[in-house]
């Protein structure tokens, strides 16, 4: 059996070169795929503000309103000097991988293609700002390939979130962040959240969005440009929970230890760490983490970040909780029910997040006799590793605009459904059997909450027979024993 971790990168390959994925079951008939393929070959016009927002769809803008030199940004190699502990954390993380992450490169591009280029600058301009802002986001060949500088590729790096000026979300429709919504200004200027903030290579300068969610909801809170479908609301969703209504930012979570992350879920207080934010600067009450560790544990194992994959998978692990509600009594031959409680306890937005439409997790549910001879089994998954058709899925179910399913972002005009778990929310779901009638002693009920990226059917469409087994976390596991009358 392959190993899992070649998958993104062989993904990125065959979409590169040509491969597309159905709305509904990851494939085209000829005649949509020649209509994409025309579409594709002129970018479409779209109306709107030019001077406001030069980097449209992406709703960014720099200090100018107008272009800036990637040199005028600073590497992250140079701010190591200063802050080695801090680029050690950054290093490896999603963010830091923004532009090198296959699986974004791969549905990037096929967006692009689809849409005619509509996609190019949304996507790259939270992914790559530096390169949408140097306007060196430019395909050089059919191939797919781009020009793009050394520090650009660096993605969300030191000197993208610390030249954000301030946030422009009050001049949009919606009044909230998303897309971009920020005014970058490189130069000498590194704003942060200290008041007291020193330095003798640069000018330093306090800045309190750096201190709020809505600074991170510029990127993590996604609308359709054409249709305003929030695709990714992770910030609302945050916005309207309790972590929103005492005080707790994105912040405080994801740039914490998972432990201390934990602790801030349980309390909801926030938790300090001590240290320092520079190699010679002064001890300080609490210096932010900069792991940035979320849910994403293949991408960081793929690009040499193994200890970002295994912090990313202990959060997930301590993001719910499970419960098993037994019926009050089960009579043999007679109809038996069981409800499995799933409760987000540790996550400040749903569970899960992010790009719903694509993520999977569900419940296995198994039930079996003193023999160990099952009696129900929910959540399995086939010799093909899809999941069985009645499985419970946690998740967002997108259509386009001809109501019908599909994965691709660009194509969502609504969702179906969403039954993703909010914070400290919970969804209790009720699993039905027959109990044998020969069935004596107990019942054995065995229950595992788990998660994967994205559905294996992806992989097997895109690689065939010698598709690798999309990697699996289990999140939680319980079990309990019933008495059968």
């Amino acid at each position: 059996m392959k190993k899992i971790y070649y998958l993104p990168l062989i993904l990125a390959l065959l979409l590169v070169t040509g491969a597309t994925a159905k709305a509904s079951g990851y494939e085209k008939d000829d005649h949509e795929h020649d209509e994409h393929e025309h579409k594709s070959e002129k970018k479409p016009e779209l109306d709107y503000d030019h001077e406001k927002y030069p980097f449209y769809p992406s709703l960014m803008n720099t200090h100018t309103g107008k272009a800036v030199k990637s040199t005028d940004f600073t590497s992250p190699d140079t701010c190591k000097e200063c802050h080695t502990e801090i680029y050690n954390q950054w290093k490896g993380s999603m963010h830091s991988n923004a532009w090198h992450d296959p699986v974004f490169q791969a549905l990037w591009r096929l967006g692009n293609k689809e849409t005619g280029g509509l996609t190019e600058k949304l996507c790259a301009g939270c992914h790559t700002a530096i390169g949408v802002t140097s306007e060196e986001i430019l395909l050089r060949d059919e191939k797919g390939d781009y020009d793009i500088s050394e520090i650009a590729q660096h993605g969300v790096q030191c000197d993208v979130c610390h030249s954000i000026r301030e946030a422009t979300y009050k001049d949009t429709e919606s009044n909230e962040p998303h897309n971009a919504t920020f005014i970058i200004e490189p130069g000498d200027i590194k704003r942060g959240p200290y008041k007291d903030a020193k330095s003798d290579f640069h000018k330093t300068a306090y800045s309190e969005l750096h201190t709020k969610a809505k600074l991170c909801g510029n990127c993590h809170h996604v609308f359709h440009p054409l249709n305003n479908f929030p695709i990714e609301r992770t910030y609302d969703e945050w916005k309207n929970s309790v972590y929103a209504q005492n005080g707790i930012v994105c912040q405080d979570c994801h740039m914490a230890t998972i432990e201390d992350a934990i602790e801030t879920a349980r309390t909801l207080k926030k938790v300090k760490h001590p240290g320092k934010a520079a190699n010679n600067g002064p001890m300080r009450e609490h210096v932010a983490s900069h792991y940035f560790v979320g849910a994403n544990f293949t991408v960081p194992a793929l690009l040499g970040a193994p200890k970002h994959a295994d912090m990313a998978k202990k959060r997930l692990q301590s993001a719910a909780k499970l419960e098993i509600i037994p019926p009050k009594e089960l009579k043999a031959g007679k109809l038996g029910k069981v409800r499995v409680k799933v409760t987000n306890i540790a996550a400040g937005h749903n569970l899960p997040t992010s790009l719903t439409e694509v993520r999977q997790m569900w419940l296995e549910v198994k039930v079996t006799d003193t023999k160990d001879k099952t009696i129900l089994h929910s959540g399995w998954l086939d010799k093909e590793h899809k999941l069985e058709p009645d499985t419970i899925i946690f998740h967002a179910y997108a259509m386009d605009a001809e109501n019908k399913h599909t994965i691709k972002p660009w194509e969502v005009v609504r969702f179906d459904y969403n039954n993703t778990i909010p914070p400290k929310g919970s969804a209790t779901s009720i699993y039905s059997f027959v109990v044998p009638a020969d069935a004596a002693g107990k019942l054995k009920v065995a229950v595992r909450l788990r998660y994967r990226s994205y559905p294996q059917e992806v992989a097997n469409f895109l690689l065939g027979k010698d598709a690798p087994v999309l990697p699996i976390v289990d999140m939680v596991k319980a079990q309990t024993e019933i008495a059968v009358n």
